[in-house]
């Protein structure tokens, strides 16, 4: 439609008035003049219906434009985990491109937007549409305005947190002050699930009808099972009672008989005829009438009784008479018998593979175990010990020189049994630790108690057996790597977004860095603890009349690559030894293809569970077994703690659905 110049527009305007005001004047054609007046009125109805229909089809462009602004808007916010300059940027690019001023000749147009601090961005769109018909009556415009916001809305959802607390995680992401200081990796990770939690608990909109859960599995060279265990969650049933351990056994072969004096029996002896006070004395040490000796040993040998008399003066009493020069003489006896016990001493030591009965080990409370034996050490019966069993005989009749210590299973674990395969794909049917779901039945499916302090290491060069009369060089007891404790799934409170629940801030705080990295055991047991059909399935699959659709998540976070080595305590025992995993004589660096094909098959069933698996590279360079592992397209990499914190708030926005909020 051609547009009516200014000019040309007035010029009607005063002609109309011209016209109106001359029929009013002419009273003599008052028809005329109600004809004129009723068409008067049916132009401005038609043109007040033509411009509101202009007017609402502008709204309704503009109304759609600001809601896709502020989804893209959020959405932006959802990776940074802020709303600035880029993600305002995003919000208007989107917002233009879906508003076309030009269809209706709109003038003036603005779009504004904010973000509310809670999950939200909140938009405002307005403009100037010039009317067409009704600017004949002086209404030459329409000014319009809408309002629009857009949130993350949650469903239920449960996320297991598959996280590397190593060694490497005290230190600050460029590798310096690896010390756990307050810029370190495992505190910048403490505070990221912290915000994951905020953003995901302000994205629930139905606080009662909608349930969100997290679980946890730390990880290093293993796991930890132990609150999960004493919470009577994974029966002590499910652990073998006698396990083998590469550990110090002590021989106990050299048999010595150790004697027990008893008390000395006191008499007194009269010798039989008056003698001189200078044979009384001699008497008296037993050297009169004939030298015998004093004291006077008789029995044995050992372990045959012996008898030590010793003799000593006791008095002489001069006979009546002036002249007389004997007397009577008496002597102390005191005779001591001397029993002997046999025993055994301590032989040498033994460092070789043996079964250990881990009974007392499941209550999870103190138990002794040797630490050193002198060389003198004694037990009653011959025999090879173990250091349970010897530090168990301790304070016993016949025991003497042996140093113990208190052992605790914290809850770790060793894996059930496998088989040595490099490829994994398919999972061989030996392969129980890569069984996600079983039940165990026998000691081949049982799982093993971890404890570093029965674990000797032995060297590299004997691997088989070692005997020795003293614990040698470099020989000793393996240190821990136990990890923090896991959790299944455990609800979370959503009802304050703002404060991280108590539990949840007391978990977080339980998370520190020690050990080496072992990606698969970590993901074998988050996809255990979260399989629907698995061991822990009543807690997976709870309430599902309330919850019938739930969302499933594994957040798998590491920090390094792959790391086993052959000469350090695993899930797997000790390699070099136990060859559990690869055959004799794999170096670590071979070990590492075993162990990254372990994980790959743990992610396959992690997936096939339903899971959506996100993995995070913190400081590290994301290598094809992690972007392989996550999900397709979720698979991230995070430079320092604002990327790590940044990236959980991501994850959680894209955990939940982002909406118009109307």
């Amino acid at each position: 439609m051609p547009r009516r110049s200014k000019a040309t527009g007035g010029r009607f305007r005063a002609s109309m008035r011209s016209l109106i005001g001359s029929l009013l004047r002419d009273t003599a054609g008052n028809t005329l003049g109600i004809v004129l007046a009723t068409i008067i009125l049916l132009v401005s109805l038609a043109g007040s219906g033509t411009d509101m229909a202009r007017a609402y089809m502008t709204k309704t462009s503009l109304q759609n434009a600001c809601d896709a602004g502020v989804l893209a808007g959020r959405k932006a916010m959802a990776t940074t985990g802020t709303y600035g300059t880029t993600e305002t940027a995003k919000a208007n690019k989107m917002f233009n491109f879906n508003f076309n001023p030009s269809a209706t000749n709109s003038q003036s147009v603005t779009f504004t937007t904010d973000s509310s601090g809670t999950g939200a961005v909140s938009g405002t769109a307005s403009t100037v549409m010039p009317t067409v018909i009704m600017g004949i009556f002086g209404f030459k415009s329409i000014t319009l305005t809408v309002a629009c916001s857009a949130e993350l809305q949650m469903a239920s959802a449960d996320v297991m947190f598959v996280l590397d607390t190593t060694g490497s995680m005290a230190c600050n992401p460029d590798g310096s002050n690896c010390n756990s200081s307050s810029t370190s990796k495992i505190i910048g990770l403490r505070q990221a699930i912290r915000d994951f939690y905020k953003t995901v608990a302000a994205a629930v909109v139905d606080k009662t009808n909608t349930r969100i859960r997290f679980g946890f599995v730390p990880y290093t060279a293993t796991v930890n099972m132990g609150g999960i265990v004493a919470a009577g969650q994974m029966p002590t049933s499910y652990f073998a009672d006698t396990q083998p351990f590469q550990t110090a056994l002590a021989n106990f072969k050299t048999k010595v008989f150790v004697p027990t004096a008893g008390s000395p029996v006191a008499t007194t002896e009269t010798y039989g005829s008056s003698i001189t006070k200078s044979d009384c004395d001699n008497y008296g040490v037993n050297a009169y009438p004939s030298a015998g000796g004093n004291p006077v040993d008789t029995g044995g040998p050992a372990p045959a009784d012996t008898v030590r008399t010793t003799y000593s003066y006791k008095s002489w009493t001069k006979n009546s008479g002036k002249n007389a020069t004997t007397g009577t003489c008496v002597r102390n006896k005191s005779v001591t018998t001397t029993t002997y016990a046999t025993r055994y001493q301590f032989t040498n030591w033994t460092f070789q593979a043996a079964t250990i009965d881990m009974t007392a080990f499941k209550g999870m409370a103190n138990v002794p175990v040797v630490t050193n034996i002198s060389a003198t050490a004694t037990v009653p019966t011959e025999g090879t010990y173990d250091m349970p069993s010897l530090a168990a005989l301790n304070g016993t009749t016949g025991v003497t020189g042996l140093t113990t210590t208190n052992a605790k299973w914290d809850g770790c674990i060793e894996e059930r049994k496998t088989v040595q395969n490099l490829a994994m794909n398919p999972v061989p049917s030996g392969a129980t630790d890569l069984d996600i779901d079983s039940v165990p039945t026998d000691d081949d499916t049982r799982w093993k108690i971890y404890e570093n302090d029965l674990l000797w290491y032995r060297g590299s060069t004997n691997v088989a057996s070692v005997t020795s009369a003293t614990i040698p060089s470099g020989y000793g007891r393996e240190n821990s790597q136990c990890p923090p404790r896991a959790m299944l799934f455990t609800d979370v409170d959503t009802s304050a977004p703002t404060v991280v629940p108590t539990w949840l801030e007391t978990y977080v705080n339980t998370l520190v860095a020690s050990g080496s990295t072992y990606h698969d055991i970590g993901m074998i047991w988050g996809a255990r603890l979260a399989s629907p059909t698995g061991l822990f399935q009543s807690n997976v699959n709870a309430d599902p009349v309330k919850f019938p659709s739930v969302s499933r998540h594994i957040i798998f976070m590491t920090d390094g690559e792959m790391a086993p080595t052959i000469d350090s305590y695993s899930a797997y025992g000790e390699e070099i030894y136990d060859n559990r995993v690869a055959p004799s004589g794999t170096s670590s660096t071979t070990l590492k293809n075993y162990h990254n094909n372990r994980f790959l098959a743990a992610c396959t069933k992690a997936k096939n569970l339903g899971y959506t698996v996100w993995l995070i590279g913190f400081g590290t360079s994301l290598t094809t077994q992690m972007t392989s592992c996550a999900t397709a397209g979720r698979a991230y990499y995070a430079s320092d703690t604002v990327a790590l914190n940044n990236t959980f708030k991501f994850i959680a926005g894209q955990v939940a659905d982002l909406r118009i909020n109307k």
